[in-house]
């Protein structure tokens, strides 16, 4: 045993190093050297000026916040359960920062002195390549949720589809693919960037779409360059299921007699947003009587479409209205003659009823020869990726999804 233990000299070594100070905790840019942070949310009901009087602050300051906010964050914007974190005195409780998040991708931070500011901060948003891959069980919300993937997910991938996928003749064995970039903010996931590709088999029948960049032009397209939107939507509505069909004698459900029904029933709960199927001018909204609340829009060449039993119409919703493909009209309700919440959804060619289902929608013009090869080469990659879906990529073990 050295005598350096024996006497204790190696304590008076150590005890003569310098020590390292501990580090001060940092939150949203703030030193937390005499502060502590709390995390809470927006109360219901809250107003920006509600808080800031709730812990004291005079109607005078509060102004002043206001005015610096200008330009940086609305507060009109403030909504309930918004993330907030209230940075205090660790002795006094004086509020002296408060930290707002909006939204997953940025913050805003309110510095609470005689003269405020008002910053808002962008995190480092990373973004991570995903590849979704699945039969189809029951539907695709169901499937992909259960999954693990957003709503908002699901609900992209069948707007990106919705001109060419039934969603209500899907079946189980059905195939998806999706190729997307997903964002994250310090590992976690927060929201989805660009969908670079979708692939859906139904019933034999591969449908592909490509995300496609240059210049001016943006958008979805198939491998031929015609572009995924077409004239009309499959459907008005997403993820519901098919009550009734068009037929030229039903047993009505409220009158108990047999009479025509041209059009096809969407059976949804109320509330279900119910969105135009086309580019048009509305013609008219109202009450139809037994159809309930009702809205008509003319589209080009003789083409008409009608909403019935809505439970309410979108804001701005009138006659002379000029819609686009997929605007919000209103919600499924069960107004007029209706035994439950449902969309009655008819079309009309020249003033002659068709089944909705049966309407081909002309597909659109596509990409211009001088843009097809640049087209083509960027979708190699992708169109090889997505063929998986539909069992048609070339056999390779050490490939990867």
């Amino acid at each position: 045993m050295g005598l350096s233990v024996l006497f204790g000299c190696r304590g008076k070594e150590e005890a003569s190093k310098p020590k390292v100070a501990p580090a001060i905790p940092i939150r949203y840019g703030v030193e937390l050297r005499h502060l502590k942070a709390a995390d809470t949310t927006v109360p219901n009901g809250a107003t920006f000026a509600t808080l800031l009087g709730h812990w004291g602050f005079s109607a005078a300051l509060t102004q002043k916040v206001v005015d610096a906010s200008k330009g940086v964050f609305d507060l009109r914007k403030l909504r309930a359960r918004d993330s907030l974190t209230v940075i205090r005195d660790s002795a006094g409780g004086q509020v002296r920062h408060l930290v707002l998040r909006p939204d997953p991708y940025s913050y805003v931070r309110f510095d609470l002195d005689s003269v405020p500011k008002v910053t808002r901060v962008a995190f480092k948003v990373d973004t991570v390549r995903r590849t979704v891959d699945g039969a189809i069980t029951t539907s695709l919300w169901e499937d992909m949720t259960r999954l693990g993937h957003s709503p908002s997910l699901v609900g992209r991938m069948a707007d990106i589809l919705a001109c060419q996928v039934d969603f209500f003749a899907i079946q189980p064995g059905d195939r998806f693919r999706l190729i997307y970039d997903e964002l994250r903010v310090d590992g976690r996931a927060v929201g989805q960037g660009t969908i670079h590709g979708v692939s859906f088999q139904q019933s034999g029948e591969l449908a592909q779409a490509f995300h496609f960049q240059h210049g001016g032009i943006s958008g979805y397209y198939d491998e031929q360059g015609h572009p995924m939107r077409r004239a009309f939507l499959k459907a008005p509505l997403q993820f519901s299921r098919i009550s009734s069909h068009f037929t030229s004698a039903r047993m009505h459900p409220v009158l108990r007699i047999v009479r025509p029904h041209y059009g096809v029933d969407y059976a949804a709960p109320t509330g279900t947003p119910v969105m135009a199927v086309g580019d048009g001018t509305v013609v008219s909204k109202g009450w139809g009587g037994g159809g309930g609340n009702c809205v008509k829009i003319r589209h080009d060449n003789g083409y008409m479409t009608g909403y019935m039993h809505l439970n309410a119409f979108a804001k701005g919703i009138g006659a002379g209205r000029h819609v686009r493909q997929g605007d919000l009209i209103g919600w499924v309700g069960m107004t007029g003659l209706a035994t439950g919440p449902h969309l009655d959804f008819r079309f009309w060619k020249n003033g002659t009823p068709v089944d909705p289902l049966h309407v081909v929608s002309p597909p659109a013009p596509p990409l211009p020869d001088s843009l097809l090869a640049v087209f083509r080469q960027s979708i190699a990659g992708l169109k090889t990726e997505l063929a998986v879906a539909g069992g048609k990529a070339p056999a390779s073990p050490n490939k990867k999804s």
